[in-house]
Order: structure tokens, then sequence, then C-alpha cells
């Protein structure tokens, strides 16, 4: 069966807290199979995107929209069955449980047995849980975490925690991978070893990547384009070398962090 994957488009949006204004009539579209990077200071409004996109907050306004199914108003477990999965800026990991454990979590919604049967571990529960181990082992391949799957989640350096709550969001087999922050408290050799993940992701074709990142310099080397928010505008988006010689991106860094723009060699034409 062909699966349609259309892009996510995001039209107008905006998001309204009393009189502050998180989303100012932002328009994106996400094409698939390709890394989107968003970029912006604190406060630029990109965690009240994907928030949006993911059903937490509903916007003022708008409309989000794939394989022309409109997605704003839907509830959070709504969205996640259109293909869309994400992680968040602080882990969500069941700490007592394995690598392997919290990745299974990500297939719950494929589990066609109740509690009883599930505690039992009889019938159909069994031969269910022995095929959803088998279908998240190319998934720890892909995210390096194959020889640490029976390690508990609470023993892992921070790197690797985040790493596996990536895991369990593509055990939901989405067709849109929302990441928020996927760096944030890692280290350098962490860093590295995402960009590399997130090109495995876009390259084995399975969905596309909307990252979040604060690390610019990580953005624009593992992204296809680059969106820019600033105070919850769009101020453009673009392939990454034109968004780093963009005068208004370099306005809306400064003050804010000033490597934040010292960027890798990229390619203009």
């Amino acid at each position: 069966m062909t699966v349609d994957r259309g892009p996510l488009v995001i039209e107008d949006l905006a998001l309204q807290f009393g009189g502050v204004a998180a989303l100012r009539n932002v328009s994106v579209t996400h094409e698939p199979d390709e890394v989107l990077g968003v970029i912006g200071p604190n406060g630029a409004g990109k965690t009240s995107l994907i928030n949006c996109i993911t059903g937490i907050y509903r916007p003022t306004s708008g409309r989000i929209e794939r394989n022309g199914q409109r997605l704003d108003g839907l509830r959070p477990e709504a969205i996640v069955a259109t293909g869309i999965a994400r992680t968040f800026q602080h882990n969500q990991l069941c700490g007592q449980l394995t690598v392997r454990e919290n990745v299974l979590l990500g297939c719950h919604r494929r589990l066609g047995y109740g509690m009883v049967k599930a505690a039992l571990r009889i019938g159909p529960a069994w031969r269910a849980e022995s095929r959803l181990r088998a279908e998240v082992g190319p998934i720890l391949e892909l995210l390096g975490l194959a020889d640490i799957a029976d390690d508990r989640a609470d023993s892992l350096p921070y790197g690797l925690q985040k790493r596996t709550e990536m895991a369990r969001a593509l055990a939901l087999r989405p067709q849109v991978l929302l990441l928020d922050e996927p760096a944030a408290g890692t280290s350098d050799e962490d860093r590295e070893s995402l960009v590399a993940i997130i090109r495995r992701i876009r390259d084995h074709g399975s969905c596309s990547v909307l990252l979040i990142e604060h690390d610019v310099r990580m953005v624009m080397e593992v992204s296809d384009r680059v969106a820019v928010l600033d105070w919850g505008e769009c101020l453009m988006v673009d392939r990454p070398a034109v968004v780093a010689a963009d005068e208004r991106v370099v306005a809306a860094y400064l003050g804010v962090d000033e490597d934040a723009l010292e960027l890798p060699d990229l390619e203009t034409s």
C-alpha cells in the first residue's frame, strides 16, 4: 500500500495568550523527506509552534493541514494517529525501564489486547510482544542504541537518554518527526552524533524531520532549509547559506549569543 506523504502546511498561524502574541501569522510548508530547521532567540515562538502542530496548544487563528486534513483543533492523540510524533525539551522516559522497553512504549497504539492478557503474557499478547521487539530492533540500530538496549534508561548519560526518546518517537512510525531541542544539555560529541543520526533518519526515507534547536551551527549543518522565527513572526525560510547571510537573521541574534552565527562553511549557490 502506498502511503500518502504530503507536506505539512502551516498557514497564517497565530497564537495569543491574553495580550501576548506567541505566534503572529506564521506560514511555512514542511516538505516530505526534508530536514527543516527552526531557529530563533529565546521567546521567538519555536516551541509554541511545535505545541500547536501537536495539539498541546490550540491556535488562535490560521490552519495546520496535512494530506488534506486539518490538524488544528484535533486532540494530541488524534494528531499522532495522522503520522506525527515529537520529542520534548526535557526527557519523558521511564527511568526504571530499559532502553528497549522505553522504545517499545512507542508501539502501544498497535497493541490489540488488554491489561489482563498483557499481565499474563499469553496468546495474542505474547505474539504481539515478540513481533514488536523484532520491529524496534532496526530503530535501535539506526540510533546507535542496540548495544545498550537492555540497560536501564536512568543509568545512561543524558545524551543517550535524549537519543532513546527519539527512538521511542520513531517507534510510532511517524511520517513527520518533530524534535524539540534534542541537543540541549548534551556534549559536543553528542551533537556530532546527533547530526549523523538526523541525516540517517532522513536518508532512511521513513519520515521528514522538523528540528528546533538553539545550536544554530548544528541546525545549519544538518538542515535542507531553515525557518527563522523572531518575536513570533517568521522572518524567512530558505537554504542555510542564504539564511546565515541575511541581515534580518543577524539582527535577530545580536545581543543574544555573539557566537550563535559562527557557522560552518556553507555553499551559497
